[in-house]
C-alpha cells in the first residue's frame, strides 16, 4: 500500500507537468464553446479577455498570461536577462502551440484517430512511458523490474492508474496523425547517393573569387529620379511608429530586516524540530525552496572547496559528520546544513551534505506596508501633481525610453505590458494611472509626452537611399565583370593565371576536400555544392553568386566512390534524410492548416 502511495503521489506531479506540456499546455480544456467568427468580425462578440481565437475555439488571456510568466521565470531564474524580444518570442511560442494543437486535434477528431482501450491496455503493458519507468516504485535494484511493475498495473489499490490512463489517451492520437502524415516521406537512392558522395568523396577544386571590394568605391550617379522611385517602392522601410513617453514611480518589494529575522526563526525552528527526532529528509522536503531539494530531501551529494558561495562552504567544512548547522546566510537565503559524510578523493578534502534553503521573501506586513505606500502616493499625485508628490514622499521620477504600442518590456521595470495599454489608453497628457503591480513591486505611471507616427521625409533619408542603390549598382558591375572574364576563358589548365593579369581576384585550390564544410575563403552555400555536383573533371562552371562574391570554380578531380562503404552506411544515410523529410512533411502539413483555418489573433488587445 505505501508503494501505491507513492505512485499516486508522484503521479500527481509528473503527469500535470507531462500533460500541461505536452497536451494542455495551451489548456485545450479551455476550449470551451466555439465563436462565430463572422459574430466576432462583424463586432457582435467582443475579445477582452481573449488571447486569439483558432476557428472557433478560444485561449483565454489569463491562462495566457500565466504561461508567459511562467516562462519568463524559469529564465530569470538561469541568469538570462530579459527584454522586449524575449518577451515576444515566448508570446510567439505559446500562441504558435495553441494554433497548431488546436488544429490538430481537429484533424484528429475528423480523422477518427482517437485512442482506443486496446491501444492504451497495450502500451501499458508493453511500452510504458519514460517517467512510469523511472519510477523508484517500480524498480529493483536502481533498474527497472517489468514483472514487478505489471504486478502492480494487474493489481490496483484504487485510482491510482486513472492519471495515466488519461496521459496517454491524450498523447496516442498526437503519435498516430503525426505517422499518418509522415508515411508520405520517401527517399530516392539518387539522394541518398548526393548525401554520401558529399560527406566522403573527396575533391580537387579550384576556385577564383571576384570579391566585392574590387568595386566597393566605384562612384556612380545616383538621380532624383531613382532616389524617389526608391523612396515610394520601399516607404515602409521609413515609417517611423508612434511612441509614448512615460514619467514613472516604482517602489521596488524587497524584505525588511524584520522580514530576515522571521526566516532566520522559522530555520531554528526547523533546526530544533530535526534535532529533536524528525527525519531532515521530510522536513526537507516539506520547507526547502531549492527545487531539487524538494525530491531529493535536500540532497547535494558531493562536493569540494571552490564549488559552493564561500559562507556555505565554510559551514559545510567546520562541522562533524552527522551534525547541523545553524542557519548559514548566503545570497540566496538561510541555509541548515546537515554533513552526512567526508572524504579525501585524489587528495582534495569532500563533503556529502543536505540542506534545507529558505529564501528570505516580504512578509505580509512588508508588503502592505509598500501598497499603502503606493495608494499615497497615487492619491497625492492625482490631488497635488506628479512632480509635487513625488517630493513629497521622497520618491525618484524616472523616464521611460520611447514605448511602442505592443511594447511588453520597459527598463528599469521589466516584463510590464500594461505600461503600452495604459500609454496608449487615449488618455490625454498628463493622465496618472492607478497603483499597477509587477512581479518585483508597484508602479505609478504618467503620460509625459507623444511622439506621434510618421514617415521620415524624403529629403532626411537621400542618404540612406544612395547606400543601397550603389551597392546594387557595383554588384551589377561585378556580376558584369566575372560574366567578361568567364566569356574570354580558353582551355588553360589551371585559373590561377587569372591573378597575374588581375591581383584584385583571389585564386585558391582546394584539395581533398569534401564538400559538406566550408571551402576555405568561401561561405557555405548549397549552390556551390550543388554546381561543384554537376561538374566533370575539367570543367569551370558560369559565375555563381554566394553573399557579396562572385565565384567561378573549376573541378579538377573528384575520388571514386567507395562501393562497399557506401553499402554499409547507405541505410544509415537513408534513415537520416528520411527522419528529415518526415520533420519537413510534417511541418510543411501544419503550416496548410494553418493558412486554410480561421484565426484571429487579439494578443495585443485582449484586455482592451
Amino acid at each position: 500500500m505505501g508503494l501505491m502511495t507513492n505512485l499516486r503521489h508522484n503521479m500527481h506531479i509528473i503527469l500535470w507537468a507531462l500533460i500541461i506540456v505536452f497536451v494542455l499546455s495551451m489548456t485545450i480544456g479551455g476550449l470551451v464553446g466555439g465563436a462565430n467568427i463572422m459574430d466576432i468580425i462583424s463586432g457582435k462578440s467582443k475579445l477582452q479577455g481573449i488571447a486569439g481565437i483558432v476557428n472557433g475555439n478560444k485561449l483565454d488571456a489569463t491562462r495566457f498570461s500565466e504561461l508567459i510568466q511562467t516562462e519568463l521565470s524559469n529564465i530569470r531564474e538561469k541568469g538570462q536577462e530579459i527584454d522586449d524580444i524575449t518577451v515576444d518570442r515566448i508570446s510567439d511560442q505559446i500562441w504558435n502551440r495553441f494554433v497548431t494543437e488546436t488544429l490538430v486535434i481537429e484533424e484528429i477528431e475528423r480523422l477518427g484517430l482517437q485512442a482506443t482501450d486496446n491501444e492504451i491496455y497495450d502500451i501499458l503493458e508493453n511500452n510504458p512511458p519514460k517517467f512510469l519507468i523511472e519510477n523508484e516504485v517500480f524498480q529493483t535494484d536502481g533498474k527497472f523490474d517489468h514483472q514487478k511493475y505489471l504486478d502492480r498495473l494487474h493489481n490496483p489499490q484504487g485510482d491510482e492508474w486513472f492519471g495515466v490512463e488519461q496521459y496517454i489517451r491524450a498523447t496516442i492520437p498526437f503519435e498516430k496523425i503525426r505517422i499518418f502524415i509522415q508515411s508520405q516521406a520517401m527517399v530516392s537512392d539518387k539522394e541518398i547517393l548526393s548525401e554520401y558522395t558529399t560527406s566522403n568523396v573527396n575533391f580537387d577544386v579550384e576556385s577564383l573569387t571576384f570579391p566585392f571590394s574590387i568595386v566597393k568605391n566605384d562612384s556612380f550617379p545616383i538621380t532624383d529620379e531613382e532616389i524617389s522611385s526608391y523612396y515610394y517602392e520601399n516607404k515602409e522601410k521609413f515609417f517611423v511608429e508612434e511612441t509614448r513617453i512615460l514619467n514613472y514611480i516604482f517602489l521596488d518589494i524587497k524584505p525588511t530586516s524584520s522580514d530576515s529575522i522571521s526566516v532566520y526563526q522559522l530555520a531554528m525552528n526547523l533546526k530544533n524540530r530535526i534535532e529533536n527526532g524528525e527525519s531532515f529528509e521530510t522536513v526537507a522536503t516539506e520547507y526547502t525552496e531549492d527545487p531539487s531539494g524538494v525530491k531529493s530531501g535536500g540532497d547535494l551529494g558531493w562536493f569540494g572547496k571552490g564549488q559552493m558561495v564561500p559562507a556555505f562552504e565554510r559551514a559545510a567544512f567546520s562541522v562533524k559528520i552527522g551534525d547541523i548547522t545553524d542557519p548559514v546566510l548566503t545570497r540566496f537565503g538561510y541555509h541548515i546544513i546537515k554533513v552526512e559524510d567526508k572524504r579525501n578523493k585524489n587528495g582534495e578534502k569532500q563533503v556529502k551534505a543536505s540542506h534545507i534553503l529558505l529564501k528570505i521573501k516580504p512578509g505580509p506586513e512588508t508588503l502592505e506596508h509598500i501598497r499603502s505606500k503606493s495608494n499615497l502616493f497615487a492619491f497625492d499625485a492625482n490631488e497635488y501633481g506628479f512632480a509635487a508628490a513625488a517630493d513629497s514622499h521622497n520618491l525618484k521620477i524616472q523616464t521611460s525610453s520611447p514605448v511602442k504600442e505592443k511594447s511588453k518590456y520597459v527598463s528599469g521595470i521589466g516584463h510590464f505590458p500594461q505600461a503600452a495599454r495604459f500609454a496608449f489608453s487615449n488618455k490625454p497628457l498628463g493622465s496618472i494611472s492607478e497603483v499597477l503591480s509587477t512581479e518585483n513591486g508597484y508602479v505609478i505611471l504618467k503620460l509625459d509626452s507623444i511622439n506621434v507616427a510618421l514617415y521620415k521625409s524624403i529629403d532626411n533619408v537621400k542618404d540612406q537611399i544612395k547606400s543601397p542603390l550603389l551597392k546594387t549598382k557595383r554588384t551589377e558591375k561585378l556580376t558584369k565583370i566575372a560574366n567578361e572574364f568567364y566569356n574570354e576563358l580558353d582551355e588553360n589548365p589551371s585559373l590561377e593565371f587569372a591573378v597575374k593579369t588581375n591581383p584584385k581576384l583571389n585564386y585558391t585550390k582546394h584539395e581533398s576536400v569534401t564538400l559538406n564544410k566550408p571551402l576555405k575563403g568561401l561561405s557555405r552555400s548549397n549552390l556551390l555544392t550543388g554546381t561543384i555536383l554537376a561538374l566533370k573533371p575539367g570543367q569551370i562552371s558560369k559565375p555563381i553568386s554566394i553573399g557579396n562574391q562572385i565565384v567561378i570554380v573549376k573541378l579538377l578531380s573528384r575520388a571514386d566512390i567507395d562501393d562497399e562503404k557506401y553499402k554499409v552506411e547507405k541505410e544509415v544515410i537513408r534513415d537520416k534524410l528520411l527522419t528529415r523529410k518526415k520533420t519537413s512533411i510534417y511541418n510543411n502539413w501544419t503550416k496548410e492548416l494553418e493558412k486554410n483555418a480561421e484565426i484571429i489573433d487579439n494578443r495585443e488587445k485582449m484586455y482592451n
